[in-house]
């Protein structure tokens, strides 16, 4: 079966850090979680180990990103990038809130 195109939507995936705050409502007009927890990361796009946006759209509508990687493969994410994503969608789209200084972090890989 072939994929159905259209441009998938993904639910946002907030990451709550201690040096975040509350930005991404104000600039973003995100809709955070109640509270006052310092929401530090929105991920937009993952398949990650631990997290895998859900498609909030259209046909697949509910549906992870990981399962349409699973069914759809190189039709999602094309020959090159089913050998650079290891079993996963080699992408992490993210927007961070950062009310301190933070380091810069290198993730190398394997090579």
């Amino acid at each position: 079966m072939s994929m159905e195109r259209y441009p998938l939507k993904f639910k946002d995936v907030f990451k709550e850090r201690i040096w975040g705050g509350r930005n991404l409502e104000r600039v973003l007009d995100k809709p955070l979680p109640p509270g006052d927890e310092p929401i530090g990361e929105s991920w937009e796009v993952v398949d990650h180990r631990s997290e895998a946006s859900v498609v909030a759209n259209g046909l697949y509508e509910g549906r992870s990103i990981r399962e349409l990687r699973e069914e759809f493969g190189e039709e999602l994410v094309g020959r090159h990038g089913l050998e650079l994503g290891r079993g996963q969608v080699p992408l992490l789209v993210k927007f961070l809130d950062a009310q301190e200084v933070l380091s810069v972090q290198v993730h190398p890989d394997d090579e």
